[in-house]
């Protein structure tokens, strides 16, 4: 805010405003009239600029964002519900059936099985929105009660994992790409636009006819958190785009969807320490410190810094005082991710090694 609109400022001018020869000092009976009136006037100026800042996409916040981006035709994507694969047993761990709309419950998350996909394997539904719904696997118990069953599995990897309401910053990021790319007609941004808009992909590139073939376009998708996509998710993307213009895909193009390669990244670290401090409090820090670097790669990014990652242990905890060795897959230098449609590598996490230099 504008130093002329605040208290001070607008006291000081409207005292200066009244003949010198009157008592205007602090106590008097002018300075305590205008003294209210000035502090209002300020608390409106602030909210004046406040409810200013709300009305333009960079400063706007919550609903008042919502506004801003529906006027353009982009809405705010609300959480989603994960879908799962429950697998169910009898007494004798032999593979049953059990009827559909069945539920189940884990750590106070519970699941509709809504399809089967084989004797004893489900797709179920999980009934509350967000992220949650991916968090879970193992033992499941029934909540209903089912004649012969003897034990339940919820499947580690959701078939379509959801995601939670988006937050401002991500709404914003899409407002601009759609604003400033112009997406129509089946040009990348078009594409980028639509496959995101599918439940359970958070993440594209777009292979046009140069990288394919003529008539081709690739899709390689991420599921929401950027991570290697289901088969379930590659084939309902597939099946949205159709064929010869009976989808998303325009008349003419042939699209193929497939998802990442995960390229495994063990990482090996040395640091020393300030003397005096404890390498047991320092490294579980180095440790979340190169995890974290490597799990926010994005996934279009086509380097895995060598120098990044150095700065990032150098500067994680205060009583890091220098690094030795740092060794990305057992060398000292980048890692360059290859990019290509037939092998579009992600980062993931391996081992991580911290040590002290001694």
């Amino acid at each position: 805010m504008a130093e002329n609109y605040e208290y001070e400022s607008y006291l000081t001018e409207m005292l200066g405003r009244l003949p010198d020869d009157l008592d205007k000092r602090e106590g008097s009976v002018i300075y305590n009239t205008l003294s209210p009136t000035a502090y209002l006037l300020a608390q409106q100026a602030y909210m004046i600029g406040y409810l200013t800042s709300l009305l333009f996409a960079d400063t706007a916040e919550a609903e008042w964002l919502d506004r801003v981006t529906s006027d353009f035709g982009i809405d705010r994507e609300a959480a989603t519900y994960s879908t799962r694969q429950i697998n169910t047993f009898d007494s004798s761990a032999v593979a049953m059936d059990v009827p559909l709309n069945s539920r189940f419950a884990i750590n106070d998350v519970t699941f509709t099985v809504t399809e089967k996909i084989a004797t004893g394997q489900f797709k179920a539904t999980c009934e509350q929105s967000g992220t949650q719904g991916n968090l879970y696997s193992g033992a499941i118990l029934p909540i209903d009660n089912i004649n012969g069953l003897g034990s339940a599995v919820l499947v580690s990897t959701p078939l379509i994992p959801s995601r939670d309401t988006e937050i401002d910053d991500s709404l914003r990021t899409r407002f601009y790409a759609a604003a400033r790319q112009s997406p129509y007609g089946g040009n990348i941004a078009d594409y980028e636009e639509k496959t995101l808009a599918v439940d359970g992909v958070g993440a594209v590139k777009v292979f046009n006819a140069v990288d394919m073939a003529a008539g081709h376009v690739g899709l390689i998708i991420g599921d929401e958190q950027g991570n290697k996509a289901t088969q379930t998710l590659i084939d309902t993307v597939q099946s949205l785009m159709g064929v010869n213009g009976s989808g998303i895909a325009p008349i003419g193009h042939a699209v193929t969807v497939g998802t990442s390669t995960d390229l495994t990244v063990n990482v090996s670290a040395a640091v020393k320490i300030k003397t005096g401090s404890s390498f047991a409090i320092v490294q579980p820090i180095v440790v979340q410190t190169i995890t974290d670097y490597i799990a926010n790669i994005g996934f279009t990014d086509e380097t895995v810094f060598y120098a990044k990652l150095q700065a990032a242990i150098l500067n994680c905890n205060e009583n890091i005082v220098d690094i030795g060795t740092v060794t990305l897959n057992g060398v000292s230098a980048n890692i360059a991710l290859t990019k290509t449609y037939a092998a579009y590598q992600v980062p993931v996490v391996g081992t991580v090694t911290v040590t002290e230099v001694v």
